[in-house]
């Protein structure tokens, strides 16, 4: 009986230490595992990282491009309409008016119908969208100035203007609804309506010094004919008696 107790203490001490081993052994192999697993994720997270920049480059080149591009439309056209009589920078304003609202078309096609709504019910705006409506709200503002220029000097029988909204504005998403029934109206009597929203927040310069110029300090503001009109809901009908027409 004595005998047999080295013998079993032994084969306990043996099975333990084997035991071990194993247990070593599944430690290494699952820190192996582990290492090449994170590995794996480091890298797709890398390769993620440089498509992302690389996406965020390439809009921030095309912005550029945008901006350079129309910059120079601007310095052509303003040089050679310098070079004109009041007759023929009328008819090349209004040429210039028409290959504009050419360019916003696609802007139309791509862009919300109401942006005020769109905005209003969307917590988290897309990257792609926010960079499209930055541009069109620059071509936007250069077709107004286009179109303020054809009715102020060229007696174009127009309507002209800027809407100015906001996404926290609880009026503006009906105010877009009463423009639409204005736009209507007015188009029913004969009139263009050459009207564009603009974020009131947009923070371009030009835009903020626009606002200061006219003192549009609330939403939603409408300019309107070079007539400000701010603070509250206008009406179809406050919009037509603004430019002259008759209510019906």
């Amino acid at each position: 009986m004595d005998d047999k107790k080295p013998d079993k203490k032994k084969g306990i001490i043996i099975l333990a230490i084997v035991f071990c081993i194993i247990l070593y052994l599944a430690g290494v192999f699952s820190g192996l595992y582990a290492n090449q697993l994170i590995r794996h994720e480091t890298k797709e997270d890398i390769n993620l990282l440089r498509k992302t920049t690389e996406q965020d480059l390439t809009q921030m080149r095309q912005y550029v491009q945008f901006l350079d591009s129309n910059l120079k439309d601007m310095q052509i056209e303003q040089t050679f309409m310098n070079t004109l009589d009041r007759e023929q920078m009328c008819t090349f304003s209004d040429i210039s008016l028409n290959a504009t609202v050419g360019k916003l078309r696609f802007y139309w096609e791509r862009l919300p119908f109401r942006l005020e709504e769109y905005e209003r019910n969307t917590p988290i705006l897309p990257e792609e969208y926010l960079l499209l409506k930055e541009q069109y709200a620059l071509l936007s503002v250069r077709t107004w100035i286009l179109a303020k220029s054809q009715y102020e000097n060229c007696n174009a029988d127009l309507i002209h203007g800027l809407y100015f909204y906001a996404a926290n504005c609880d009026e503006c998403v009906r105010q877009g609804e009463e423009l639409d029934a204005f736009n209507k109206r007015a188009t029913e009597f004969g009139r263009d309506v050459i009207l564009f929203p603009i974020d009131y927040y947009f923070g371009h310069a030009g835009i903020e010094n626009l606002k200061a110029y006219y003192n549009i300090t609330s939403t939603p503001a409408l300019l309107i004919n070079s007539h400000v009109l701010q603070g509250r809901l206008f009406t179809v009908d406050d919009l037509l008696e603004v430019v002259g027409e008759r209510r019906q």
